[in-house]
């Protein structure tokens, strides 16, 4: 399967992004699809910064 064509919801688009590549790209996305990445995004990012040390 070419995961480049495959469609995929924004929010499993985030969670590759963060295990593949350490970082978020929501600007492949617009509108609504944009606004479910960046929620993705912000659910990731307090789920690391309250991981205990």
């Amino acid at each position: 399967m070419n995961t480049s064509t495959a469609q995929v919801t924004p929010a499993v688009a985030a969670q590759y992004d963060w295990m593949t590549q350490g970082e978020f790209w929501p600007e492949r996305f617009q509108g609504e699809q944009r606004k479910q990445y960046e929620q993705e995004q912000q659910r990731i990012q307090r789920e690391w910064d309250n991981k205990p040390q």
